[in-house]
């Protein structure tokens, strides 16, 4: 059984959490304005000039990297095994998709290794139920996400308060 200092600590690192979702998602902002602003700079004020190889991959480095950003905001409000799951994945697909080119062929090996174990955990070691609330299944339910989110709120709740 929880205690009730428990209970007050429980609270209070659910508070520093939201705390730290809310700066997160303050410096997501704050990363796709400066990113809007590098395309608009890179592909309208100077379009004379091709945007290189180097430049693109920047982009695409930053633009993952916000992506990345959204879903921990999302890992650390949910508290749900999948989510977890998913952000490895992310981040994972990102360092694969932007391995330097002088990088050999073992990093992208290792790379897809870690992503074929991170399947193979969540088919075989995931029960039914973390399965059936993933990120990707709270974003496209059919039910109302408020259905789906305030389970997962209920079983924080009934956690707190045991």
């Amino acid at each position: 059984m929880i205690e009730k200092h428990d209970k007050r600590l429980l609270k209070l690192s659910k508070n520093f959490e939201t705390a730290l979702s809310i700066v997160i998602l303050i410096l997501v902002l704050l990363g796709m304005m400066d990113l809007v602003r590098s395309v608009y700079q890179a592909y309208i004020v100077d379009f004379s000039h091709p945007v290189k190889y180097s430049q693109l991959n920047g982009f695409l480095a930053e633009a993952l990297l916000l992506v990345i950003g959204v879903e921990l905001v999302v890992m650390l409000s949910l508290h749900i095994p999948g989510v977890l799951v998913e952000v490895l994945l992310y981040a994972i697909a990102r360092k694969l998709i932007l391995l330097p080119k002088a990088s050999g062929m073992i990093d992208l090996l290792l790379g897809v290794i870690a992503i074929a174990a991170l399947f193979a955990i969540r088919k075989y070691l995931m029960s039914s139920d973390e399965k059936s609330i993933s990120l990707s299944r709270v974003y496209n339910s059919r039910t109302s996400n408020k259905d789906v989110l305030t389970s997962v709120e209920k079983q924080d709740t009934e956690l707190i308060n045991s």
